[in-house]
């Protein structure tokens, strides 16, 4: 090692050199592994901030209202007959249900809609002009219990305060099908009104619908159906369980009424969770695509350094065979050497990262060596006689 320090001080440029060279490898190398846990750190958070949102539709995926979806689909979304193997509830979270049914009230005929949330309707939505104005001790919370409350229209409100009907319920009465249902009454307590282009549309809370539908025999048939997926990293559990209830929406099905069985689809938008990950793959082809380049450029540094170590002591390499010294002890002494000034480099470059990552600065160090070897075994494969022709 002594020996080899003493080599390292002869030629201070060219050690010099080899080491700045080594250092700003492992600079490059950190500075890309910086880099790659910065996108993986930016993926993750986005990962966990994209909603997918899935949602019912026909098989074409061009309709997701008035779907006259069955108990047995929408339970599928709901905590209790949901849960389970088979069933979503477990993997969705903010679902959103709408379910209608038709009634008559003074001569006119009204709609009465349960609804999960107000989001389940784009009528009751502010940025489609829609303002809603509840009682006092009333909100947005009356569609997530099972109340008998309501929200009516302000025209209907307005009707029933000037026919003297009572102000704070509102009845319904339900005919008895031809085929199915029977006449049922119920009174809903009114929590507020809106204001907005459903006019003639009664809402009540979901629970209380499917109750009332339950009351009078009649199927409680959704219009519309979407949710939200709870973990991202549920999807393709998501994905498999649907496969057993729901078609995959294809526009080439227009006009076609039922598909392998299904005749409903599972709209699961999940592009902008598809793009996070393609620019994390990016990200990583183009890092791997850089660490190779610079493994690369390292086998050819040491290539030349051993080209350039071997034209600068040509006489030094020729003594030492003529000494009797073996070529794997020369090899072994240049190595040493090159090492020596490699490993401080790295030392010195990768400690602003903290010598991350240590694999790839091991490779570069690999690599460099490699170069080098193999420069010098095509030179001392040559005879002695050889080596001191050139030498004179």
């Amino acid at each position: 090692m002594g020996y080899t320090w003493i080599r390292c001080r002869r030629s201070p440029l060219f050690t010099a050199a080899v080491f700045l060279f080594s250092g700003l490898i492992a600079l490059a190398l950190g500075s890309l592994q910086r880099g790659l846990l910065s996108a993986q750190s930016h993926y993750d958070e986005i990962y966990r901030q994209i909603r997918v949102a899935c949602t019912v539709t026909n098989l074409t995926g061009e309709q997701s209202n008035y779907l006259n979806i069955p108990p047995r689909i929408h339970a599928l979304f709901t905590e209790g007959t949901g849960s389970g193997p088979d069933g979503l509830a477990d993997l969705l979270g903010d679902v959103q249900i709408k379910g209608a049914l038709q009634f008559s009230w003074e001569g006119r005929e009204f709609t009465l809609a349960g609804v999960t949330a107000l989001q389940a309707d784009p009528n009751l939505w502010p940025e489609n002009g829609c303002a809603i104005f509840w009682n006092e001790g009333a909100g947005d919370w009356v569609f997530a219990g099972k109340e008998l409350k309501c929200l009516v229209s302000e025209e209907l409100m307005k009707e029933l305060r000037d026919r003297e009907f009572p102000k704070d319920s509102f009845a319904i009465h339900l005919e008895a099908g031809d085929l199915w249902g029977r006449e049922y009454d119920v009174e809903l307590e009114i929590a507020g009104t809106y204001a907005g282009e459903a006019e003639k549309t009664i809402y009540c809370p979901w629970e209380a619908y499917l109750e009332i539908c339950q009351n009078a025999m009649r199927g409680a048939i959704a219009d519309s159906l979407s949710a939200t997926l709870k973990d991202n990293g549920d999807l393709e559990r998501l994905r498999e369980r649907a496969g057993q209830w729901f078609a995959v929406p294809d526009a080439r099905l227009s006009g076609v009424y039922e598909s392998e069985g299904f005749y409903l689809a599972l709209d699961i938008n999940d592009a902008w969770l598809e793009k996070a990950q393609q620019d994390l793959k990016n990200s990583m082809a183009v890092n791997r695509i850089a660490a190779a380049s610079i493994f690369a450029l390292s086998a050819c540094a040491g290539a030349v350094v051993g080209f350039l170590t071997i034209r600068s002591r040509k006489h030094e390499i020729a003594l030492l065979r003529t000494l009797g010294t073996t070529n794997r002890g020369i090899y072994g002494s240049y190595a040493m050497e090159q090492a020596l000034c490699v490993v401080s480099g790295i030392a010195a470059g990768g400690a602003v990262f903290r010598w991350q990552p240590p694999y790839q600065l091991c490779l570069f160090a690999v690599f460099y060596l490699a170069g080098l070897s193999v420069m010098l075994w095509i030179y001392l494969r040559k005879n002695l006689l050889t080596v001191m022709r050139e030498e004179e």
